[in-house]
């Protein structure tokens, strides 16, 4: 009997590569939307590492009309691993089989990415924006004149930072393998193992300044197997839209993307409980209120831009069914009542927890889940709530009792008075959500946010992070106040405005209100190793 013809099979990592791709793929419904998705993760196998903003701006850059969630469904993915914060790497034989399919299907573009790359890096090391993880980032055509001159200023930066002292200069060892489909076409990493040994005059004064033998080392990354932990699915909501007297004058019907984290006995596992976590887009905004605001405050002012990377924040805020499974988890730092609230309810938002109560929540979620849990920053809750628009609130011009709890005994506005309700109601009770998907961001409770209290915006952050006054602290040594957002129900509404901060003497970071509730955030980059 003669010998079958010989079969052409796909590698076992080509094969996994196609098999993870399709996963990614087939959660979008339009054919559009999954060729589109396909050839952004095609683009994300040319750098070294990826970081959420990156991919952003590769998608901005080479494929506009992708949706923007697939950034996270891309680096949530099988085909990423997670190697630190906001940190990801693709495998080599992994970003080669994808490299190669980019290449059939468009000859020119792997150099285009090496320009691109050249420009994203160097505006970084231009800006200065002490952000580092950059820089071992790409493949550039070696020996080609800006290849040695990025180099060059990039030696020249981490000379000037070991200079200081900093200590967040990490060398790793990115790949064994260069010898992949990029090496055979002229591309060299920008920082190679080959570089650092033996360690030239430059080289010994780093190590020199920052007492430590520089060379390659091994570390271990937390790699996601199970693709659908991770898997963003569709919901469908209602918002609305009103007129200064609050009266209805548009009804939209819109979709964002979620995932669940469950919380049963068995983490990951699909359980009746779980907090949905709404994927929001990165994007810029003003924060703040203009001056003509009815109801601003000083300490709103003044306006500024600030840009906001992908995150996801929970749809509602905590329940208290969700706060009594994580309270009987085990302890990091504080102990935590199993049932603090005033007005009893699963499904309506814990109160009477302190900002200390929150931190020590997120820490557990943390440990329980293997993803990063935090209170949103400021400038992400002001983001998230208002979801592309310029208004005092989310809805409009103003806001009625009928959209949101708060007390209805007076108005905003030339809207009518309203109820009252004297208490908090179920999460999504009014079953309207801002245009991210977003409930209650309006009265209900206030909630909790990360940053140190500031009078006012002067010399605040730009790029969404949390603003403290000593980065240093440990986040159970942070003392004085926080910052609260959103209203309540016990307030009158222009207090519950979208850019409404709150503090009084009694807002310091233990002290307990049937006011204060909070909800969660965890970012794209935030999963821990």
């Amino acid at each position: 009997m003669s010998n079958p013809p010989p079969v052409n099979q796909l590698s076992r990592r080509e094969d996994l590569t196609t098999r993870r791709l399709s996963v990614i793929v087939q959660r979008y419904e339009e054919k559009k939307h999954r060729e589109q998705v396909e050839l952004l993760a095609y683009h994300a196998a040319f750098p070294l590492t990826l970081t959420s903003d990156l991919l952003y701006c590769l998608r901005e850059t080479f494929v506009k009309d992708c949706p923007w969630y697939a950034v996270a469904d891309i680096l949530l993915s099988g085909l990423c691993e997670t190697i630190g914060y906001d940190l990801y790497e693709m495998e080599s034989e992994t970003r080669n089989a994808l490299l190669k399919e980019l290449d059939e299907r468009n000859k020119k573009r792997i150099e285009e990415l090496g320009n691109f790359m050249f420009h994203y890096i160097s505006n970084r090391i231009n800006q200065n924006d002490n952000e580092y993880q950059w820089t071992p980032l790409t493949y550039l055509i070696e020996g080609d004149e800006k290849f040695n001159t990025l180099k060059q200023k990039l030696r020249e930066l981490i000379l000037s930072l070991s200079e200081k002292d900093e200590k967040d200069i990490e060398w790793r060892e990115l790949s064994e393998k260069y010898d992949d489909f990029l090496q055979e076409r002229g591309f060299a990493p920008l920082l190679s193992k080959d570089e650092l040994h033996p360690l030239d005059e430059e080289e010994q004064k780093i190590s020199a300044a920052l007492g430590v033998e520089l060379k390659p080392f091994e570390y271990y990354v937390a790699l996601i197997i199970d693709d659908g932990l991770e898997e963003l699915k569709p919901f469908q909501f209602k918002t609305v839209t009103v007129d200064i007297r609050g009266q209805i004058i548009k009804q939209e019907q819109k979709e964002a993307f979620y995932f669940t984290e469950y919380l049963g006995e068995t983490p990951g596992k699909p359980s009746e409980l779980g907090i949905e976590m709404v994927a929001i887009p990165g994007g810029s905004f003003i924060m703040g209120a203009p001056e003509d605001e009815a109801g601003r405050d000083k300490d709103e002012s003044p306006q500024h831009p600030v840009t906001v990377q992908p995150f996801f924040i929970g749809k509602y805020s905590i329940t208290q069914a969700q706060w009594k499974f994580v309270a009987q988890l085990p302890q990091i730092n504080r102990e935590l009542k199993l049932d603090p609230s005033e007005f009893k309810g699963d499904k309506r938002p814990v109160e009477r927890v302190s900002w200390y109560d929150a931190v020590e929540f997120c820490l557990r979620l943390s440990e329980y889940t293997g993803r990063d849990y935090t209170l949103p920053s400021e400038a992400e809750w002001e983001y998230a709530c208002r979801a592309g628009t310029t208004t005092p609130f989310h809805f409009g011009e103003t806001i009625t009792s009928e959209l949101a709890s708060y007390d209805g005994s007076s108005s905003y506005g030339d809207a009518p008075k309203g109820k009252s309700r004297r208490k908090t109601t179920p999460v999504g009770s009014f079953r309207v959500a801002n245009a991210f998907g977003l409930y209650d961001m309006h009265g209900n409770v206030w909630e909790w946010c990360l940053d140190d209290w500031h009078n006012n915006y002067e010399g605040a952050p730009v790029d969404g992070s949390a603003w403290f006054d000593n980065k240093n602290d440990n986040i159970y040594q942070k003392q004085g106040s926080a910052v609260l957002r959103g209203g309540s129900w016990f307030l009158n509404p222009e207090v519950c405005r979208s850019a409404s901060r709150y503090i009084n003497s009694r807002a310091v970071r233990d002290y307990v209100n049937y006011n204060f509730g909070f909800r969660v955030v965890c970012g794209v980059g935030r999963i821990l190793e």
